[in-house]
């Protein structure tokens, strides 16, 4: 007996005109991803797992130093790092990589990158942050797909997006809530 056939999967974007008309709808295959590491290269990462360690309550790790004892690659995460690297759990965080000599400043405009970080109570991750006195953009609100999302920047100006994911709407009710914002 022949295996059941399935389609292929596929992920989609739908991009809107500014008057929101949807003027482009592509499809892509999709391929599976067992995970996703970023590495965020900043001035230093000392100074960089501090603050996610005070902001946000996670753990700052340190791989590799230099001659003068600057940490040059090392991470940020919640949760127990015996556990990820004895694979009972699952890394959550970020890769830091300290700048090479002569790269330029944040100044610049190159902290152009923003993460989603999904979490299961957005309002106690923002509460915390503002008592941390992160740079918090506003209060979580309510996204037309689904999400309660806030955001805020690190230390170094990367964006950060929290999102606990409140409800499941269908395509067709993104869309009308599009429409209607």
């Amino acid at each position: 007996m022949a295996g059941q056939q399935y389609p292929e999967p596929t992920v989609g974007a739908l991009i809107f005109s500014p008057e929101g008309k949807l003027f482009l709808m592509k499809s892509h295959k999709r391929y599976p991803v067992r995970k996703v590491e970023i590495t965020l290269t900043v001035p230093s990462i000392e100074e960089t797992a501090a603050w996610y360690e005070r902001v946000l309550g996670w753990v700052g790790h340190y791989d590799v130093f230099d001659a003068e004892g600057h940490c040059l690659f090392g991470s940020v995460m919640c949760g127990d790092l015996e556990s990820v690297m004895q694979g009972k759990e699952t890394f959550r965080g970020f890769n830091l990589s300290r700048f090479s000599e002569g790269a330029a400043s944040y100044s610049q405009g190159c902290a152009n990158f923003s993460a989603l970080i999904f979490v299961d109570d957005v309002e106690a991750m923002y509460a915390r942050a503002v008592g941390n006195e992160a740079a918090v953009d506003s209060a979580p609100e309510d996204q037309l797909w689904g999400g309660r999302a806030f955001s805020m920047q690190d230390l170094n100006g990367f964006r950060l997006t929290f999102v606990q994911m409140v409800e499941s709407p269908t395509l067709e009710e993104i869309r009308q809530r599009h429409l209607a914002d």
